[in-house]
């Protein structure tokens, strides 16, 4: 199982922004934040192909995960 990384805004300061994560079993989005260095509290919205999704939600095959920073506008 492959899953196609992107992580947005402040989220990324510290980790690799566009990354591929092999996966054997799999994982919850929380876990995989974990994984990446986030922290899932830190987290405003969580984005599997084009549909937002929760931190608990399982990742599904060979999917595209992107990770986003709380978001503000006016």
């Amino acid at each position: 199982m492959v899953v196609d990384i992107e992580i947005f805004g402040q989220l990324g300061e510290s980790v690799e922004r566009h990354q591929f994560l092999k996966l054997k079993t799999p994982l919850s989005i929380r876990e995989i934040a974990t994984l990446l260095g986030l922290v899932p509290e830190e987290v405003g919205l969580v984005i599997i192909n084009g549909v937002q999704h929760w931190m608990d939600d399982t990742v599904p095959m060979n999917c595209r995960l992107c990770f986003f920073p709380p978001m503000s506008g006016g």
